[in-house]
């Protein structure tokens, strides 16, 4: 080992790192020299005590925001916060959640389809890639159209937003932008769009890309752009551009060697319009796909994700907001969460016998348990408070309120812990707080639901979480109506210039017309929150 060099044993996805480091360096910046990548959920601003680490030894001294976050049981346990460790010390630490899981970081697809449908590839004339940009999962779906105009969806694949380094929310974000970090957040989302692209194309026969389309939240589109987001994070809160873009792929993500991405040379890549600082262009795609403004009925479209955007269209007005539901429901901030992948649980039943719970999953391609995904967190979670497993105010019962929950067996099983029941609890009183300012006494007839939970979601399930109006008269999953609404414009784009500028021309409508309601002049939105806490 060098001269005044402390040594650092990093022990994180069963493997121990070596590292080398002079003392007083941060942790954080010393992950990142050594190509560790890891979870700041909010950006390392110190607000919000979830980047816990363990130091089996050589622990630094306690800072003010560690006694903050942490009991003295865990301060004493070796826990401290990742965003103010400074290493003064020969150490070996456990990185535990704050780390990617390998899947993660390949940024590999979630799943990957391949539809026997009408047409073949050697029939196809025109092709397209359809991307969705979560502020935790990436989506993108690549399409292809025959000279008769017929639509064949041939894969669907998905990652992780690799900008969560940077933050788990769009504030966090933000502040990581306007702190610096503005070109490292748009080189990370460029990577990784370049990364599903070559999924979906490689094995095809794709000789010529047309179009890609990109939908997704403002501060997602702003950051992909490298535009300024100072504004969003401001009150009161402006965007630089919420208009359609249709630029070269190139404008869009930098320099592509004609030798790795020969089929992009002339794609033009089109970027959906927005309707404010936080109601991006994923609302307005979902809006599109389930054809909201034309419905005759009372219809409210809640886009479960970390933004937690929504619209109710009343049959002759259209109001759309947004709220801060953090990333939970697609599995953020979950012990034992991961993303909609092969083994993710999405489905779970508990009944109790004679003293005894037994537990029934559903996971992802019927593969072994290897986490739980959004979906499956919210049905843990409502089957816990159908069993009362969890009382009314989210409290697990003494039994299992320090070890959690198991959901499958064995010392390190997938458990639901108390953290994650009041992660649970937060995203959905945002949501709740959020669709009663939006309808006031109303009841809407119908509920659409979409999002990054995973493929799979049945509200009754989750019904004990009392997530959404209890009057309405049916619950639909629309899976990832951004998605498909990005889907359905690039559809028109392929189709002919005419339908394309048509199909434009719909969007900037929506976009025009909606009615943003903002919830930070609401006098009782926080009593609203409190309340929708409660199961």
């Amino acid at each position: 080992m060098e001269k005044n060099k402390l040594l650092i044993t990093i022990n994180t996805n069963g493997k121990k790192i070596r590292l080398q480091a002079p003392k007083g360096r941060q942790l954080k910046g010393l992950l990142s020299d050594a190509g560790i990548q890891y979870v700041l959920p909010c950006g390392g601003l110190g607000r919000c005590g979830k980047c816990r680490v363990r130091f089996l030894s050589g622990a630094p001294d306690v800072k003010s925001l560690d006694r903050t976050f942490l009991t003295e049981k865990e301060i004493s346990d070796g826990f401290r916060l990742m965003c103010r460790c400074i290493i003064t010390s020969d150490c070996e630490i456990v990185l535990d959640d704050m780390a990617f899981k390998e899947e993660e970081i390949e940024v590999k697809k979630t799943y990957k389809t391949r539809e026997h449908g009408p047409l073949d590839e050697k029939d196809i004339t025109g092709w397209g890639i359809a991307v969705d940009i979560g502020t935790t999962t990436l989506e993108a779906m690549l399409v292809g159209m025959n000279d008769e105009k017929t639509r064949q969806v041939f894969d669907i694949v998905s990652g992780i937003n690799h900008q969560r380094k940077y933050g788990a929310d769009v504030i966090a974000r933000i502040s990581a932008a306007v702190g610096g970090d503005g070109e490292k957040l748009c080189q990370s989302i460029r990577e990784d769009i370049k990364t599903l692209i070559v999924e979906l194309v490689n094995g095809r026969a794709v000789n010529k890309l047309d179009y890609i389309c990109i939908t997704g939240n403002t501060t997602m589109l702003h950051l992909l752009r490298g535009y300024d987001v100072a504004g969003l994070g401001e009150y009161p809160y402006k965007a630089v551009n919420l208009d359609v873009e249709n630029i070269s792929v190139r404008e869009l993500l930098g320099d592509l060697s004609e030798k790795d991405f020969p089929y992009l040379s002339e794609t033009r890549a089109v970027l959906m319009p927005g309707i404010s600082a936080f109601v991006g262009a994923d609302i307005v795609s979902g809006i599109d796909a389930i054809s909201m403004t034309k419905m005759k009925h009372k219809a409210l479209f809640v886009d479960l994700g970390t933004n937690g955007e929504m619209a109710y269209w009343d049959g002759h007005k259209l109001f759309v907001t947004s709220t801060a539901a953090g990333p939970v429901f697609e599995a953020g901030g979950i012990v034992c969460g991961t993303a909609a992948i092969p083994g993710a649980i999405y489905g779970v039943h508990i009944e109790e016998k004679d003293g005894k719970y037994k537990v029934e999953l559903e996971t992802i391609k019927n593969k072994e348990p290897s986490g739980i995904c959004g979906s499956g967190v919210l049905e843990a979670v409502s089957e816990l408070v159908r069993n009362r497993i969890v009382d009314e105010t989210g409290l697990l019962t003494k039994e299992y309120f320090e070890t959690g929950f198991p959901l499958t067996d064995g010392e390190n099983g997938i458990r639901i812990y108390q953290s994650d029941i009041r992660n649970v609890q937060l995203g959905k009183a945002a949501i709740a707080a959020a669709w009663s300012q939006l309808l006031g006494e109303t009841d809407p007839e119908y509920i659409e639901i979409s999002g990054g939970y995973s493929s799979s979601f049945d509200a009754k399930k989750i019904k004990y979480l009392k997530l959404f109006p209890q009057n309405s008269k049916i619950v639909l999953s629309a899976s990832n109506a951004a998605l498909v609404g990005c889907m359905y414009f690039l559809t028109d784009l392929l189709t002919s210039r005419e339908a394309g500028d048509k199909a434009v021309k719909r969007l900037q409508k929506i976009a025009e017309t909606a009615q943003v309601v903002e919830l930070v002049n609401k006098a009782d939105f926080a009593e609203k929150y409190v309340e929708a806490m409660s199961f």
